[in-house]
């Protein structure tokens, strides 16, 4: 009697333990199911979340992005991990295929999407805060002056809701950085005694050099009538001083319109830089080539011809205008 009595005893507590076990065994399961299962999403997907969204406003942008299999699984994870799970603000990519797990460690580490934005050389610096106006990923609006050749054409990579004035400031700062280097190890006896003078001269040698090979030689022939007192006579200088609706060729009265960078009718280089030149232009006008050209002209194909002459120079003019009859939609001289 003793005996069967102990056990029945023994018995119910017994069950409910296991029942316990199993229970948990079953929630184990399910939330490792749940968290580590791959997610629905196919491709990578980008979720922004702004700053003092809660975990309903997360919720939905998970959902909304497709990255969740049932909404509430989102809630039960967030419940389980506590305080060791408090999403941050910003823009995230939250890769293909990434389980929750993943997705709650990519918002909780704060890693957010690098974006990236490059500054082609030779773009003028209201072109350049016109395409950062223009990014809706930005924050905050250009107020202070901007002066043109300031902006270092570069790569610069990003994070949602950096401020537009910050990008501009790093463009700035690396430019002046790179031209003082740059300064610093000049060639002897240039015709400009100051860095900005050097960066004027540079931004006329990226609108004028067909290509990389060709920037030394045109330093030189720039540098060569500066020192004669020559004027630079250089078509890009026009087109930066006056207004031109659409794309066509420079005009007779275009070039007898006297502006502040009209260098067909102003001595020197002009009142400012004409563009954002890049390093190599900078190094050119810097380093021009030991040569005694005077002039240059399109060859009509993507180059130049050189000369040391007018009369040979006319001629390298004719050989040009026959490649442009040739070929009207051909390089401009």
């Amino acid at each position: 009697m003793r005996g069967s009595a102990v056990r029945l005893i023994i018995r119910p507590a017994f069950l409910s333990g296991l029942l316990a076990l199993l229970m948990m065994l079953a929630a184990w399961l399910w939330v490792a199911q749940t968290l580590d299962r791959p997610g629905p999403h196919s491709n990578d997907a980008v979720v922004t979340i702004t700053a003092g969204s809660g975990h309903a406003t997360v919720r939905w942008e998970l959902q909304r992005a497709g990255v969740l299999h049932q909404i509430y699984h989102y809630d039960a994870a967030r419940m389980l991990a506590g305080k060791k799970f408090v999403p941050k603000a910003g823009e995230f990519l939250l890769p293909a295929t990434a389980n929750l797990r993943q997705i709650m460690d990519i918002l909780h580490a704060g890693k957010s999407l690098q974006r990236r934005l490059t500054i082609v050389e030779g773009q003028t610096s209201a072109e350049i805060i016109a395409a950062l106006d223009a990014m809706p990923h930005l924050t905050g609006s250009i107020d202070l002056g901007v002066a043109e050749g300031s902006l270092f054409p570069d790569t610069y990579f990003y994070t949602y809701a950096t401020k537009r004035g910050d990008l501009i400031t790093r463009m700035q700062d690396k430019m002046q950085m790179s031209l003082l280097a740059g300064w610093v190890n000049r060639q002897a006896d240039l015709p400009y005694s100051t860095p900005e003078e050097a960066l004027i001269m540079a931004s006329i040698i990226e609108k004028e050099a067909a290509n990389s090979a060709e920037r030394r030689l045109v330093a030189a022939v720039l540098v060569n009538r500066l020192k004669r007192g020559m004027r630079l006579q250089s078509d890009p200088t026009v087109r930066y001083g006056i207004t031109i609706d659409r794309p066509r060729p420079i005009s007779k009265a275009d070039l007898r319109r006297k502006t502040p960078w009209n260098t067909y009718m102003i001595a020197g280089l002009p009142k400012t830089a004409i563009c954002n030149p890049s390093l190599d232009s900078i190094d050119a006008a810097l380093h021009p080539a030991d040569s005694d050209f005077l002039y240059f002209v399109s060859d009509g194909f993507g180059g130049l011809r050189f000369a040391k002459t007018l009369e040979v120079h006319n001629k390298n003019v004719r050989l040009y205008r026959q490649v442009e009859g040739q070929n009207p939609k051909g390089s401009k001289p």
